[in-house]
């Protein structure tokens, strides 16, 4: 915090004693003893007016020609009379608690802004520094995120630079980094958006950088204000670099240790974020200092929705999109990515557009379902019916190892996944299993087949051997 303690210093004396020409950090102050002292020789009813035409001194200008009027205007009294007048501006001034600031930035309207996000822990040489383009509108009614946005981010490296960017409108989310692009839809998967019933656990709320928008801000205030272990000061109507500013700061403390360190300076004006400096552990080893400044907010309607975001990211979505929302339409396309644990502790890997060993099976399935036993058997005699081989990846829902070894034991050819929700959202499977999918031996999506029926094994040797012919 050194750098910004510099900052917050910056234009103000390093003593407090008011001297000739000199200021004070309290702007009421400052300018008061500056009018009295310069006009120190002058009539007393042309300081009067020099008082009440101030901008700091207008509000507390009866109080301030009542002290001309009844006192003798000696160089002793004017530290005193300011002090007095500073007194009776810092308790006006100081009207924003930190609900009215949350409030305040949790209602803003369209926001456009650029900002710079730096990250140094104690074992990096240099900090890493992100570049980011900031965007938000409202989410009226929406109990999912406190506002609809759009983050595009750059982070150079000696290598090349990683780019991306994160989205949220309307109960959609979609995230990008180098060459994969993912999305989160609430109708098909609403758990992911809300774990356990929370939605600030959810992918639209956790995403990078979605915390540094001001609704997001507004929000984190607001809940500040109601938790005790948030000690926090606001410092109204003062000068950082400069500039008008209101100033939140202070730390969190939970069970006597100090965990977290924060300084936020927003515009006085408009209360928006121009600098957040945080400091998470401090002191500690896994010490982690956070400064973000942001630019200047431009002032310019827009949408953010559908349309929007692929018009901004075109080349994105064509060549990167690894899930279109519907397993209907994945026939003629790769395979998406399925990264998930097997049973044996080992991590299977597909990437997207990979070959496969062989023609395969993609079988999504939940082991406490009671057909599950059943479609196991008809799967692996239909299999066994193919001419080519073919393999079967046996991607189970479940996170217990116990639950899948209940209904099946694994055999040559075979993967057994733990805990494949990700590979099957990844693939468009909802809420109906099981699911299979038929990817031919150069990791294109053949055919699939979606919930149980008579024919299953038919279907199955029918679609597999397709499969194997391309």
């Amino acid at each position: 915090m050194a750098g910004l303690s510099a900052l917050l210093r910056q234009g103000e004396p390093q003593s407090r004693r008011i001297t000739k020409g000199g200021e004070h950090s309290n702007l009421v102050f400052s300018e008061f003893h500056r009018i009295l002292w310069c006009g120190f020789h002058k009539e007393r009813r042309s300081i009067s007016g020099a008082l009440l035409l101030h901008p700091y001194i207008e509000p507390f200008a009866s109080t301030c020609v009542f002290i001309i009027k009844h006192h003798i205007m000696k160089p002793r009294y004017i530290s005193m009379i300011a002090s007095g007048i500073c007194a009776i501006a810092a308790g006006a001034a100081d009207t924003h608690t930190l609900a009215d600031i949350g409030h305040r930035l949790a209602a803003t309207a369209c926001y456009s802004d650029t900002a710079s996000y730096e990250v140094l822990l104690p074992n990096l040489a240099e900090p890493v520094s992100y570049s980011l383009l900031l965007e938000s509108t409202p989410a009226d009614g929406d109990t999912l995120a406190s506002c609809r946005y759009f983050i595009d981010w750059r982070l150079p490296a000696p290598g090349g630079a990683s780019e991306g960017f994160l989205t949220y409108f309307d109960g959609t989310h979609y995230r990008q980094r180098d060459r994969r692009l993912q999305e989160y839809h609430f109708s098909r998967t609403p758990e992911v958006f809300a774990p356990g019933g929370d939605a600030s656990r959810g992918v639209q709320q956790q995403a990078q950088f979605a915390d540094l928008l001001p609704q997001a801000i507004g929000r984190r205030f607001l809940s500040m204000a109601s938790d005790s272990s948030y000690l926090y000061k606001v410092s109204a109507d003062t000068l950082v670099g400069g500039e008008r500013s209101t100033v939140v700061e202070g730390i969190r403390r939970i069970s006597g240790f100090d965990c977290a360190e924060y300084v936020y300076i927003l515009d006085n004006a408009t209360l928006l974020p121009r600098r957040i400096e945080l400091e998470n552990n401090p002191g500690q080893l896994g010490e982690q200092a956070i400064t973000i400044v942001y630019g200047t907010p431009e002032d310019k309607p827009f949408v953010i929705d559908e349309s929007y975001v692929t018009s901004r990211k075109p080349a994105e979505f064509e060549n990167y999109r690894e899930s279109t929302f519907t397993i209907e339409s994945l026939p003629g396309r790769p395979m998406p990515r399925i990264v998930s644990k097997t049973v044996s502790g080992d991590r299977y890997l597909h990437e997207r557009g990979q070959s496969l060993a062989a023609p395969t099976v993609f079988v999504f399935i939940d082991a406490t379902v009671g057909s599950s036993p059943a479609i196991i058997e008809a799967v692996r005699s239909a299999v066994d019916a193919v001419p080519a081989r073919t393999d079967v990846v046996w991607a189970f829902l479940n996170h217990r190892n116990e639950e899948i070894e209940s209904v099946i034991t694994q055999r040559t050819g075979e993967e057994l996944l733990v805990g494949a929700r990700g590979a099957a959202r990844e693939c468009g499977v909802g809420n109906v299993t099981p699911v299979l999918v038929f990817a031919s031996a150069d990791g294109t999506v053949s055919d699939f087949i979606v919930g149980n029926n008579r024919n299953v094994a038919s279907l199955v040797i029918e679609k597999a051997t397709i499969a194997a012919m391309k």
